[in-house]
């Protein structure tokens, strides 16, 4: 069922302009200003908090780095080996999209970090949610589209991520008690 819906995605509107945007999307220079304007914008909104909502950013893009590229990208592929993209899998069907990585599959560290920091930017502002999701949204589907990821690569640790968000303003509110 993975390949089956990866290869929908990716078939489905190949060689249109949603290539072009798929790969701006996915793009590690364009996730850096998106999140920077986010950041930027949630700092102004929060002036008297800026400390605290700045931190709880860090505390999660720690947490990501530290659980998905140190835990799993690298010790847990050493112990079980790596899974392959599915455009090297699937040579004859997927088509792959923008920059091909040779790291593992599993988890897919664009999805990792944009849903920690959504969950830290839901809970520092509850009325972005919709905003939030759409973003997450976009980025999975992106990164299904380019043939990089399979759904279950994007899905299977959401719930630990969101924990991941969570956990950084929980931290974040032990430094600054008075949030």
């Amino acid at each position: 069922m993975d390949f089956q819906i990866v290869n929908f995605i990716n078939q489905f509107w190949h060689g249109t302009f949603l290539d072009i945007i798929s790969q701006y999307i996915s793009r590690s220079q364009s996730m850096l200003i998106i999140r920077a304007i986010v950041i930027t914008i949630a700092l102004f909104l929060k002036k008297k908090y800026w400390r605290f909502v700045l931190l709880s950013f860090v505390f999660a893009w720690t947490l990501f780095y530290v659980t998905s590229e140190i835990g799993f990208k690298k010790l847990l592929t050493q112990e079980t080996g790596i899974m392959p993209r599915p455009y090297v899998t699937h040579t004859e069907s997927i088509s792959p999209i923008g920059k091909n990585y040779s790291d593992s599959s599993f988890p897919s560290s664009h999805i990792v970090f944009t849903v920690s920091m959504i969950t830290v930017l839901i809970m520092v502002f509850p009325a972005m949610w919709p905003y939030a999701i759409l973003y997450a949204l976009i980025m999975a589907w992106s990164r299904m589209y380019n043939g990089m990821h399979y759904p279950s690569d994007i899905l299977a640790w959401a719930i630990f991520w969101i924990l991941c968000g969570w956990i950084s303003v929980v931290l974040s509110k032990k430094v600054f008690p008075s949030v």
